[in-house]
């Protein structure tokens, strides 16, 4: 087996880390972008707030993340994965009401905690507040870095633009080198690609800025409207945004206005803003990962489309696809880009 992966994002190194983990033979070709891997800020939040409820599979994603990232930190000899307390400022009273009843449900024991009798002073939380059991955030940049670095002196991994006019499908050879498996891991460009960009790709821009202060407790991330995440650089991360239908992955001054705005619903604190960063996340119509073989083009396969929530995702996902690939074990359902074919795959999407 000889796998070539195009793109070396979270998605692609994710995938390079299980098939070094099964002696496979494989290259990837990046071309030294990944905005959104690292600007992301990499935190792993099991609940979604607006319903308060468990997160897509996270009673499998977060035990199989953990055990993922510590393997690899120990493998490349690298510190991306840190740990961090989650404190949720409730953002109304039907939200505390839904977090009460959530505590009286066994499936979330492992999850959310009482609510706490106080509240830091900064902190705009009339309706009460309470922490989440989180195993922290993975720094984004330090994940991609080293993980870059690990590769390249392996010599697993060439910086350059993958050019489609030298791949050819019916001898499986791109340039000239055989494959078995070509696996696309483009990220937002993936909308792109001639094969899998009738894809319902609904890709979302995100901008996070750098902030200063003296205030915020460096052992938690704070929650409500936005985030406060701290870093292992002493400053702290604000974010973030969604923005649709746009390919410019540069800041704007729509956006930082925007978080500023959410911040003041969530602290008083003074800040200093040293920063901003924008990435554009590859998200999908239904919010749901795009993993599989193209239905025609044997040997061309995708693993892209994690969201927002990628480093929760990516790791329970390449095992999982890995395991595709080798073995033949089905693929989720929910996930498997089967569930598109009768609905965007027409004859006229065929190459």
């Amino acid at each position: 087996m000889k796998v070539i992966i195009v793109g070396g994002g979270l998605s692609g190194i994710c995938l390079a880390h299980q098939l070094e983990k099964n002696n496979i033979s494989f290259r990837i070709i990046d071309q030294g972008i990944n905005h959104s891997s690292k600007v992301a800020a990499g935190m792993i939040n099991p609940m979604t707030f607006r319903r308060m409820i468990k997160t897509w599979r996270g009673d499998d994603l977060i035990p199989c993340l953990q055990k993922f990232y510590s393997e690899i930190e120990n493998k490349i000899n690298a510190r991306f994965f840190f740990q961090r307390k989650l404190r949720r400022a409730f953002a109304s009273q039907h939200e505390r009401d839904l977090w009460m009843e959530r505590l009286e449900d066994d499936a979330y024991n492992n999850y959310i905690n009482s609510p706490e009798k106080d509240a830091p002073e900064f902190l705009n939380a009339p309706f009460g507040n309470g922490f989440i059991n989180t195993p922290g955030y993975i720094d984004a940049k330090a994940f991609m870095e080293s993980n870059h670095q690990y590769f390249q002196e392996k010599q697993l991994l060439e910086y350059a633009q993958f050019d489609f006019d030298k791949l050819d499908i019916s001898a499986k050879t791109y340039n000239g080198e055989q494959y078995t498996h070509l696996i696309f891991c483009e990220g937002f460009k993936g909308e792109d690609n001639p094969y899998f960009g009738y894809l319902p790709f609904k890709n979302a821009k995100g901008e996070v800025l750098n902030i200063e202060s003296e205030t915020f407790n460096k052992s938690e991330i704070l929650n409500k409207k936005c985030f406060i995440l701290p870093t292992e650089y002493g400053d702290f991360k604000l974010g973030s945004t969604y923005a649709w239908n746009t390919k410019d992955p540069s800041p704007t001054e729509k956006a930082k206005t925007d978080i500023l705005e959410n911040y003041k619903l969530l602290s008083s604190a003074k800040i200093k803003v040293t920063g901003h960063e924008a990435g554009i996340r590859p998200a999908v119509a239904d919010r749901r990962p795009l993993i599989g073989e193209h239905p025609t083009q044997k040997g061309l396969y995708i693993f892209n489309g994690l969201g927002a929530k990628g480093y929760m995702i990516a790791p329970y996902f390449a095992i999982a696809f890995i395991e595709n690939l080798l073995n033949g074990k089905e693929l989720d359902k929910e996930v498997d880009i089967q569930r598109f074919y009768k609905k965007y795959f027409l004859p006229k999407n065929s190459i």
